[in-house]
């Protein structure tokens, strides 16, 4: 399907077409398709026509899906929507991959859970059996006594049995769960590759979501200060545009490397979306944070960058950020919102800057 979509886009929506003479976009009652729609969403939004695009756009478009929706329209209406942040958006909303992945895990490890239960339980039932045969054969050696050497191999024999089948029981047991332990750390695994950022290599916006959750608990439980940083690449656009996506993902790892100076365990930086980042600094003041960011800030624009896959002159590459401090009435995403304030405000008074918001503002 997406195949499909992506050539009669192709054919009917180029430079020398109109949407209006598509035919294939024209339903039997003479309405317009889905496919309109679509093609205007690719084409405000400057989106590369691939096949990830085409289907985010068919979903926002056609779904269901009302967080995807939300967040699309969202970065649509402030001209922040690109190939990189629609990436982005594809693997949280449509790239079950890891989350596939994890369920397999999990459905295998209940099975293998179901497994030992019904081990347990059939070595059970027979332990139970064996006993009461040998009751039964330790009675009849009080009652018959003409026959005690029958009775005792009879009663050697149902002890062999015991022992055996608990033996066997035993080892299906231990199979089981090293194959549970196996489980564990396949699960393990894939949940570390759901909140990291193939690019980057980042804690990705789920795992700062979580990471948040917590600074605002110990924020309660400890009343230690909180600031939230997001920072920005500076036009970040046009170096996709002038260098090619593959310079541009290289300048994220770049910024990324950067801002990972800044990591400690009172610090948590994650790719927060597109050309984005978000800090999260725990028990530091204000102006402490502004002056580390500032600081990182500073360092990279004093290089002057060569694409060294291409030999190319970038030249300057820069970041704007906001900072914001967290009070007793902030939720996460009042939080949240003024950082991003502070941040557009940065990027009206020229980019390159770090500026902090002003709660009295």
């Amino acid at each position: 399907m997406k195949l499909e979509i992506k050539n009669i886009l192709d054919n009917y929506f180029g430079e020398n077409q109109s949407n209006e003479d598509c035919p294939v976009c024209i339903e039997s009652d003479g309405q317009r398709s889905p496919l309109f729609a679509i093609a205007r969403f690719i084409d405000e939004n400057n989106l590369t026509l691939s096949s990830r695009n085409l289907e985010l756009a068919w979903e926002y478009i056609c779904g269901g899906n009302v967080s995807l929706k939300d967040e699309v329209l969202a970065l649509s209406a402030d001209s922040r929507l690109n190939d990189s942040v629609a990436s982005d958006l594809y693997d949280k909303y449509l790239n079950a991959d890891v989350s596939s992945e994890i369920d397999r895990i999990v459905l295998e490890a209940i099975h293998q859970i179901h497994r030992t239960t019904k081990i347990i339980d059939d070595g059970d039932k027979d332990t139970k059996k064996c006993e009461e045969n040998l009751l039964e054969h330790a009675d009849n050696i009080d009652v018959d006594s003409s026959d005690v050497d029958g009775a005792i191999q009879k009663l050697l024999s149902l002890s062999r049995l015991m022992v055996e089948s608990t033996r066997k029981n035993r080892e299906q047991i231990q199979e089981t769960n090293r194959k549970l332990a196996d489980l564990k750390g396949e699960l393990e695994q894939a949940r570390n590759e759901a909140d990291f950022d193939q690019l980057t290599k980042l804690p990705n916006r789920r795992k700062f979501e979580r990471v948040l959750d917590d600074a605002f608990q110990g924020l309660s439980d400890e009343g230690q200060s909180l600031i939230v940083v997001i920072a920005d690449i500076d036009k970040f656009k046009k170096i996709n545009d002038t260098f090619g996506h593959e310079c541009g993902d290289r300048i994220l790892r770049l910024v990324a490397d950067e801002l990972s100076s800044l990591s400690s365990n009172d610090c948590h930086i994650s790719r927060y979306g597109g050309e984005e980042f978000a800090l999260v600094f725990e028990g530091y003041d204000m102006d402490t944070v502004y002056k580390k960011v500032d600081e990182c800030r500073d360092a990279l624009a004093q290089r002057s960058l060569v694409d060294l896959e291409s030999g190319n002159a970038i030249g300057q590459v820069t970041f704007s950020a906001g900072v914001a401090e967290c009070l007793e009435a902030d939720t996460k995403r009042s939080i949240l919102r003024k950082s991003d304030l502070a941040l557009y405000q940065a990027k009206s008074e020229g980019r390159n800057l770090v500026l902090k918001y002003s709660n009295a503002g």
